[in-house]
């Protein structure tokens, strides 16, 4: 009987021995991982999460922005220079001063955000495994 199908306060004991075979089973295929979590790792799931939450919201405004702004200048209510907005934007991102985003600016973020994210925790290697099976979530 699957997992799900049956109601254990119908008081049909085949059925939540069954149920508890079944959660067994789960459990031991899971204990590795189960024994290896820890608080750190935990954190590090929740924290990419919230991360990759965050960053929904954060696209969602660029591209909102993007057509409103896009619109009004098909429309002819205001012009946009594109170029200055670009010089802008990259400006204001490049964290290595090269003029460029690049892959060697998203690894300087990751490192500030580790710094910032690992501060004081007993288990800085477990936060960085939940947070890679949190993105990957």
């Amino acid at each position: 009987m699957p997992f799900w199908s049956s109601n254990p306060n119908s008081g049909d004991e085949a059925a939540s021995n069954d149920d508890d075979s079944n959660f067994n089973s789960i459990l031991a295929t899971y204990k590795p991982l189960i024994k290896n979590l820890t608080f750190s790792s935990f954190m590090g799931y929740c924290s990419a999460f919230t991360a990759k939450t965050i960053g929904k919201g954060v696209v969602f405004m660029a591209g909102l922005g993007f057509m409103t702004l896009q619109g009004l200048a098909y429309t002819g209510f205001i012009d946009v220079n594109w170029k200055n907005v670009e010089k802008s934007v990259v400006k204001k991102i490049d964290a290595d001063n090269d003029g460029e985003i690049t892959e060697k600016d998203l690894k300087l973020y990751w490192q500030k955000l580790k710094t910032i994210l690992t501060n004081n925790i007993p288990d800085a290697s477990g936060f960085g495994l939940g947070f890679m099976f949190g993105l990957r979530a």
